[in-house]
């Protein structure tokens, strides 16, 4: 079942790893950064999804007080509790996208101009 596996060194990223840092995790060996596919994520949704519509339709005939709250909070636990566990045991990696580099703000214009150039009188270019 060694299906999060490194594409680069193999080597294996345990299942709570995958789950909890599905967008942003490294390979503990070579340091690349990794993903959860695409893929793995829709299954995973999926039967979630179908838990969650189990869990309110089997809960959805209660008479009691809190009958129109259960059936939706049955879902939302079945769904919170089962997409997670398929995620674990489903999750396929891939290389994930180079990080974005912060670029700096822009520096401001020569004195009594806004930042688009026009004069604002600093009063920071807005209309009144």
């Amino acid at each position: 079942m060694a299906v999060r596996i490194c594409p680069h060194c193999k080597t294996e990223i345990s299942a709570p790893e995958t789950a909890a840092r599905s967008n942003d995790m490294e390979c503990p060996k070579c340091g690349t950064r990794l993903e959860v596919a695409p893929g793995s994520r829709t299954i995973s949704t999926l039967c979630g999804l179908a838990a969650g519509a189990i869990a309110w339709h089997l809960s959805s005939g209660s008479t009691s007080d809190l009958g129109a709250v259960l059936p939706t909070l049955y879902a939302f636990l079945a769904f919170g509790i089962v997409s997670p566990l398929v995620l674990m045991l489903t999750a396929n990696l891939r290389n994930a996208p180079a990080a974005p580099v912060p670029e700096p703000a822009h520096a401001p214009g020569p004195a009594g101009q806004g930042a688009g150039g026009q004069g604002s009188g600093g009063h920071g270019g807005g209309h009144h």
